[in-house]
């Protein structure tokens, strides 16, 4: 049965001039390495080596043996680093329902540009990340709010236009902006979270102490944009969200007045383990969001 050593044992005298500097490779004897060669050519039954030439040269069987060593080894150097160095993960936290058209191909790219990294989704039960961030159960965090505290660093990725998306069936003005009073008639869809943690609701409603006539809501954002589809309320929404269903004519969509503009950044820890990793990701987003997201555009300041 061949052995690791073997196959060591093999390289070396390939790539040596004689066998005392292979066996100085190897950090063995002269007489080690001969009885290594002996008993691996009494267990193939053939000679492996012709010992007279210098430097010495492998014998077809050796040559054979040297090619299944040049693929074995590496991948046994390769095997062994991995599993000698720390496990790298990027737990990814999330306080955005819709961000799949900019966050999947940063992604992809991150991927594959760190395929020994484990990358992973986690959320609680409200889409609250920053606990998660802070618990250091999540290594970065994608949020539109900025909480300013000692231990976290915020990273301004880009700031993207909220519109109100509704059904063709409406009968909204095509170039008139929406106002609050506007929506004291409609039902408005939104994700199952408190109101006071939706945009729409912050910078439209509340300034003006206004409610919608009805709240509904969507557990997802596909859900949500059928709903809309459906005429069975209006929803605000990431313009870069519903781009594609505004190029098939299922919704329409209207800017707010005032417009309604928010950023999103990239969080992560001071003392987290890997900082250089998570600053490649978050170049990777902002580059990808900038080039192809519609209603997106580079935040006028850093927080």
């Amino acid at each position: 049965m061949l052995e690791l050593k073997h196959l060591r044992c093999i390289q070396a005298i390939a790539t040596s001039s004689s066998l005392k500097s292979a066996a100085e490779k190897l950090f063995i004897t002269d007489s080690a390495l001969s009885h290594q060669l002996k008993d691996l050519e009494q267990r193939i039954g053939e000679s492996l080596v012709i010992r007279k030439q210098q430097p010495p040269r492998l014998t077809a069987s050796g040559q054979t043996l040297l090619q299944l060593a040049q693929q074995v080894l590496p991948l046994i150097k390769h095997t062994e680093q991995q599993l000698n160095s720390p496990q790298q993960r990027l737990n990814l936290a999330l306080d955005c329902h819709a961000c799949f058209q900019w966050l999947v191909p940063s992604l992809r790219q991150f991927q594959q540009q760190w395929p020994s990294v484990n990358s992973h989704f986690c959320h609680d039960r409200d889409y609250q990340g920053l606990p998660l961030l802070l618990a250091g159960e999540a290594d970065l965090l994608l949020s539109s709010e900025f909480i300013p505290q000692a231990q976290l660093c915020y990273q301004a990725l880009f700031e993207y236009e909220m519109v109100l998306i509704a059904s063709p069936q409406q009968p909204f003005s095509p170039n008139q902006p929406i106002v609050a009073a506007d929506l004291q008639q409609h039902t408005l869809i939104s994700y199952p979270v408190a109101k006071q943690r939706l945009d729409v609701y912050n910078y439209l409603l509340k300034p003006q102490a206004l409610e919608p006539a009805q709240w509904k809501y969507a557990d997802n954002p596909a859900t949500l944009v059928q709903m809309v589809a459906a005429n069975m309320g209006v929803a605000a929404m990431p313009y870069w969200a519903v781009e594609n269903y505004l190029q098939q004519q299922l919704i329409q969509q209207h800017s707010f007045e005032p417009a309604i503009w928010r950023p999103m950044y990239a969080v992560y820890r001071n003392d987290a383990d890997n900082p250089q990793l998570l600053e490649r990701f978050v170049q990777l987003i902002k580059q990808y969001a900038l080039s192809h997201l519609a209603g997106c555009r580079k935040l006028p300041k850093e927080p």
